[in-house]
Parts: C-alpha cells; structure tokens; sequence
C-alpha cells in the first residue's frame, strides 16, 4: 500500500473516487461523520472502497469517544477522555471502552481509530476532554488501559499528538502554535517514552506544533522529531503518520504536495490529507510510486461479524455501562 491517506465524499464512492483509490500511492481511507447512515451501509462502503482500491488499504477513522466520535446512530457512545478519572471510574472502565470502540469498528471494515491521545492537560482549544489528565501518571493509567483494550479487540494503537500538544493553547487546526519549553525534560514527552517503551504504540501522529528549544518545523515535518527522537533515540519501529496535512499548522510547509514531501522526508511513512480533494489529488500526482510493506502491520487480522458482536454478553454488559457512564458525564458538564 502507499503513503497517501485521503477521504470519500458521501455514503457510496462515485466513478472519479474509484480512480483516485486504484492509484497504486494510495494506502488509506479516513472516514467522517458525513461516510455514515447506518450500518449496514457503513459495511458496504467498506467493502466497496477496498473493492476499487484492488487491495488491502486501510481504513481508519477518529472514534476516540466524547466530541470526537464520528459514528454514533447504532454505535455505543464512547466517553471522553477526561471523564474516566474525572468521574473516578477504575482504569477497567476505560479498557472496556477501548475494546467495545475498536470491536465496533473492526465489525463494520474498519482498521484503525487513530486512539488514544496521549497529550496532557484540558486548556488547549485542540484537545480538551480528549485528554485522559493533566498529571502524567492519570494520562499513563488510563490511556494505557485503553489501549490495551484495543489490542485485544484486534486493533492497533496511534499514540497522538507527538511530542506533547497539550500545554499549547492554540488550535493546531487553524495556526501552528510554538511550544517554548524544552519539551524533552517535560511530563509531556514522558509519556510518548513510557509508552514507547513498554511497546503500547503501533503508530505515531506527531503534532502541527513547532517547539523552537529543538526545531524551527513543526514536528509533523522535523527530521529532528521524527528520525533523531522518535526513531533514533526512542527507539520506535512502528508507523508514523502525519496528521492531517490540510490543517492550518501544517500550512508552513507550502502547498499540499510541500506539506506531503515535508512530512515523508521528516520521517513520515503515511500521510493524512482530508477534506481536499484537490490537494490530494495533487499529492499523489506529485509524488513518485512508493509503498509503505510496514503498514501492513496495522491491518484487522480478526474480522468480527456485527450481529454476532451485539449478541455477545461482554458487548451488552460493556454497552450498556458505558451509556450510563456517559449520560452521567455529559448531565454533569451541562
């Protein structure tokens, strides 16, 4: 498969979607809320994506629970982050939920949620209660607790935003922001090491964030970040995708095939660029023909059968604790 990852407008691909999927720079899919109806429709998609692809691309998707769930008519609805220690929920809640998230998508065709967010703390406009804590150890307990139960619903695991996108309080979506400190002495970077460390991560989506003590790029597009830290110094052998490259923060880098040379040459293996077709279109023009054999890794090995899925009494017992877990945060943030 190759380096590019790219979106589908609707419900159902069309003639031109097709094409741009049987382009052999194509690795990827990442879906949104506007790819869903129900279900069953979800599953043809899918299905119909890898069709026109002629191969085993991904398909990913951002359920990482709270506001940022894509899917939710038939889905569980996932917590935020922030609700599991913030309501004192024991860090089995947020295992469970990692399971039940990642079952429901490998039932419907889907690869990948880019979960869990490792960043730090609630006052960046980026990330909010999709933080698990501001302190290191509550992010650790719970995030880890997560994806574990990911893994054992056959998913792979995004640890995100590389090195540390919390303590910023700018929208990476719209500007790059600066983090001045020297982010490798802080709690932020401790945590993308532990977790490095003790081979919780498959992947890793560095941040659109610039930290001028190290680097002059943002670490979406730093060699520095992402071969001499991440690879070298960490020791990280999975895959390392780019966050989406249409985002504002990424905008430093030029126009969309810059921003994708950028992040490949940094030491990206896979690029987002969503929401643009144009600038895809352009990105797999631009570049020359490459695969990515790693990717492969993070394909679903285990494919579970929906109806099967919501008969199960793990399932049902997980399902319904999580809805109330969840009516109870969003009573209390009202």
């Amino acid at each position: 498969m190759g380096p590019v990852w790219l979106d589908v407008h609707a419900e159902q691909i069309d003639n031109e979607e097709k094409e741009i999927l049987a382009h052999p720079s194509v690795g990827g899919v990442i879906l949104f809320a506007r790819n869903y109806y129900d279900s069953a429709q979800l599953r043809a998609l899918t299905q119909a994506i890898r069709a026109a692809a002629g191969r085993d691309i991904l398909i990913g998707v951002d359920q990482e629970g709270g506001r940022v769930q894509r899917f939710r008519e038939a889905f569980t609805p996932i917590p935020a982050a922030q609700s599991y220690h913030a309501l004192g929920a024991a860090t089995e809640m947020a295992e469970q939920a990692g399971w039940l998230m990642a079952a429901e998508l490998i039932a419907h065709g889907i690869d990948l949620s880019f979960a869990p967010v490792l960043d730090r703390g609630f006052a960046c406009a980026a990330i909010k209660d999709r933080a698990f804590g501001e302190e290191q150890q509550v992010v650790t307990q719970y995030a880890s607790a997560f994806s574990m139960g990911m893994r054992r619903a056959g998913m792979a695991t995004t640890g995100k935003h590389f090195p540390g996108h919390g303590a910023v309080l700018e929208d990476s979506h719209l500007v790059t922001p600066e983090d001045p400190r020297d982010i490798l002495q802080s709690s932020d970077f401790a945590i993308f090491k532990a977790f490095i460390e003790q081979g919780l991560l498959d992947a890793v989506m560095p941040a659109h964030v610039v930290y001028p003590q190290h680097d002059t790029q943002p670490a979406s597009g730093s060699r520095y970040w992402l071969t001499h830290i991440l690879r070298q110094q960490l020791g990280f052998k999975g895959i390392i995708f780019s966050d989406d490259l249409s985002m504002g923060g990424a905008h430093v880098f030029g126009d969309a095939p810059s921003r994708a040379k950028a992040a490949l040459d940094a030491g990206c293996d896979m690029t987002l660029i969503c929401n643009d077709r144009a600038s895809a279109v352009s990105v797999l023009d631009a570049l020359p023909i490459q695969s990515v054999p790693m990717a492969d890794a993070l394909r679903v090995r285990t494919p579970i059968d929906w109806q099967t899925l919501k008969q199960n009494p793990l399932w049902q017992t997980t399902h319904a604790v999580l809805t109330a877990f969840n009516t109870h945060w969003r009573t209390m943030q009202a």
